[in-house]
């Protein structure tokens, strides 16, 4: 089916032919489903088969007939990002409003009325449910990018909600988009949709298995010749034989530790020419400088960088991602190691991509990873307008593990996605979610609505979930978050006699909405209340460290918990005795609530990381987690009529943010300000705006004279 079949403008269809002339296969065959129709549809194919496209499609027709709204739903932050810049290049000159909805958790966004397409996170989308968005009821066309995340326990929950609860608010058309799983029609069936399942991949894979073989190592393909690579050190030998092919490769590995220690290793080993090595030193020297300044790990980074190759996992912060995933997709960077946690739909494609590590430690112990996850990291190999084939290559230590990789992952099956809604931490916050929107206004009506998940759709009924239903609204009335009515009522004419002694209702109260707005789990808005007492700022730190959203806490180390007693002693802190089971916990609460003080106390990225062993992107995911939490705590403590609490709760959530103590608050706040800059300024004398007006030579001589410009010229306008 050639582009020009479909109908579109002809500028439109300019825009198209410059990716491809023709659909391939699953792309004509969503067509031909009904894609262009407004019909539902579940396209279950392999990564880098052309579903971005078939989404594409579907919302141009949207867009061109004027009927309303599409909202695209991704799992990632960091990929909705990527569609919006992808989106926006390609569509904007069609005059469609492209928005992206990601941050602030706390809003409804009334800004996006005005836009045609929305590209939201899960978690974004269920917020906008929770402030019940008035633009949601024009939406007319819901695409869900990796349908397949159901499975997972964090992000599925909210996921399956939230597609619940547009199929019952909007009259739209429902796309998702799956990789190749077990169960694709299972989920096709819940959604009321034809299910499009294709094996077609435009770049061949190969799947294959090195292995050691000798003082060589050897990799052994499920479907061409093997070959025999010279060299004993895996990673090593491995990545010079992409070199040497004028190739890149993804080498996946389990920890950060793990993807930092592969990245030196094989640094050192391969051999770029003397034009690469000059291109990769300003790369180098741009990731160094990153940060303000340079920790241990930027410095570890930019020597990867400096000799061809980088790791890349959550410790990062934003801009070094971004360093990375551009200088890698150009070719500057040319292998990668990184943590799983890359193969879930950022485009950063390679020849051949490496799975070293195939299990993950459990807690108690190491679980093969599953056949689907494996799948996902292979999904990387194969570069789109470069390569004709890619290469998915496990690593074996032996010869024995070698055939037991090629049964499990090679020629096994990807599991069957199962709904992970019952997880109670995760339905907690549900529940409240949807009494408080008053998507349910009793124990019937939230029957109901559960009654349409997939959850319910996959076991046949809700029992096993309305029991834990029953409990978290004891819970939530317990927190004086609902209100439950005792007597039981009738709200239509329709109940039968059998369910009136079962029915109730059941309402949020007024601090029981606004902590489902906070998009905070109920229990740590619980523990926040009871913590709204005179205390100290280290007590108030604690408090908040205690809730979910700030799990885990730092690992208490062999060797520190002499040096932690001491600093509970220093604060006046009452601890568990040594022999309570509760001892630990609170030591690495304990211990996590140092590090925040730290940083509060002005404290550096590296000071911190050699102190706590905390990266900055670590550190930069905990500080935006606790900021957010405070930002919570201030908004409840105001709904209580607490004001004097609410401030001091705002001060931390500020001081939190930009890591200062309390007497820079005021300088912090203006623009170019940091809190290096804040801190000079303050040490010489200039301690609020009214200093600094009075002062503008001393700003130039300490800031410089365009910094001191920018400042001043916002000082005379306030």
């Amino acid at each position: 089916m050639r582009v020009e079949e479909l109908g579109f403008p002809q500028p439109l269809v300019d825009i198209l032919k410059e990716e491809a002339e023709a659909l391939n296969p699953p792309q004509a065959a969503a067509v031909r489903a009904g894609l262009l129709d407004r019909k539902n549809l579940v396209v279950a194919s392999p990564t880098a088969s052309g579903k971005t496209l078939i989404a594409e499609l579907a919302m141009l027709k949207n867009f061109l007939r004027s009927r309303g709204k599409c909202v695209y739903i991704v799992p990632l932050r960091a990929l909705a990002s990527e569609k919006y810049s992808e989106f926006t290049g390609k569509y904007r000159k069609l005059g469609m409003k492209i928005a992206l909805s990601i941050g602030d958790l706390d809003s409804g966004d009334t800004w996006l009325e005005g836009y045609d397409t929305i590209i939201v996170s899960n978690e974004k989308m269920d917020s906008l449910l929770r402030h019940e968005a008035g633009w949601i009821g024009s939406v007319s066309l819901v695409i869900c990018d990796e349908i397949h995340m159901l499975n997972d326990v964090s992000r599925g929950p909210t996921l399956e909600v939230v597609l619940t609860r547009l199929r019952d608010m909007c009259d739209a058309q429902f796309l998702a988009l799956s990789a190749t799983i077990k169960n694709a029609e299972e989920i096709s069936q819940w959604l009321e949709a034809t299910l499009v399942k294709s094996s077609y991949r435009p770049i061949k894979l190969h799947y294959g298995v090195a292995y050691p073989d000798g003082g060589s190592h050897a990799i052994e393909y499920e479907e061409k010749e093997s070959i025999v690579i010279d060299g004993d050190e895996a990673e090593s030998a491995l990545s010079n034989d992409v070199i040497r092919r004028n190739k890149q490769a993804l080498f996946f590995v389990s920890t950060r530790r793990s993807a930092e220690a592969a990245a030196e290793r094989i640094g050192k080993a391969i051999q770029l020419s003397g034009e690469e090595k000059s291109r990769l030193k300003k790369i180098s020297e741009e990731a160094l400088h990153a940060l303000p300044h340079p920790t241990k790990q930027c410095r570890r980074l930019a020597s990867c960088l400096a000799r061809g190759t980088a790791f890349h996992h959550a410790g990062l912060v934003a801009a070094q991602r971004r360093i990375i995933e551009d200088n890698f997709r150009n070719g500057a960077v040319k292998i990668l190691a990184a943590t799983p946690t890359l193969a879930f739909g950022m485009n950063l494609p390679a020849w051949r991509v490496y799975i070293r590590d195939v299990k993950r430690f459990n807690g108690y112990g190491s679980d093969y990873l599953p056949v689907l996850e494996v799948q996902q990291m292979a999904g990387r190999a194969g570069r789109p307008k470069y390569d004709k084939e890619g290469e998915a290559v496990l690593v074996a230590k032996t010869e024995h593990e070698k055939d037991e990789l090629k049964e499990r992952y090679i020629r096994g099956e990807p599991e069957p996605i199962y709904s992970k809604l019952s997880v109670e931490p995760v339905l907690r916050t549900h529940v409240l979610s949807i009494v408080a929107g008053k998507a349910a206004n009793s124990r019937n009506e939230l029957r109901e609505f559960f009654s349409k998940t997939f959850f319910a759709h996959q076991y046949g009924d809700i029992d096993e979930v309305m029991k834990k239903v029953e409990k978290i609204l004891a819970e939530l009335e317990s927190y004086s978050f609902v209100e439950i009515g005792k007597e039981p009522f009738i709200l239509n004419d329709f109940v039968p006699a059998f369910a009136l002694d079962k029915d109730y209702r059941v309402k949020a109260t007024r601090v029981g909405r606004r902590v489902s707005e906070l998009y905070i789990d109920p229990q740590s808005a619980f523990r926040i209340i009871g913590s709204m007492k005179p205390a100290s700022d280290f007590q108030y730190i604690l408090a908040v460290g205690k809730c979910l959203e700030m799990q885990p806490a730092l690992r208490v180390k062999s060797g520190e918990t002499e040096s932690i007693e001491k600093e509970i002693e220093r604060f006046g802190v009452t601890a568990p005795d040594v022999w309570d089971v509760d001892y630990e916990e609170f030591m690495e609460l304990f211990k996590t609530a140092l590090m925040f003080n730290d940083w509060m106390n002005e404290n550096g990225e590296d000071a911190l990381m050699n102190r706590y062993g905390i990266t900055p992107g670590e550190l930069h995911t905990r500080m935006t987690n606790a900021e957010w939490l405070f930002y919570a705590a201030k908004e409840l403590a105001l709904v209580l009529h607490k004001r004097g609490i609410a401030s001091r709760f705002n001060r931390l959530r500020l001081r939190v943010r930009h890591g200062v103590k309390e007497e820079l608050l005021r300088l912090i706040k203006l623009k170019g300000v940091g809190r290096v800059r804040a801190r000079l300024l303050f040490r010489n004398g200039m301690k609020s705006p009214a200093d600094m007006k009075k002062n503008p030579e001393r700003i130039e001589i300490l800031l410089g004279k365009g910094v001191a410009r920018q400042i001043l010229e916002e000082l005379s306008r306030a």
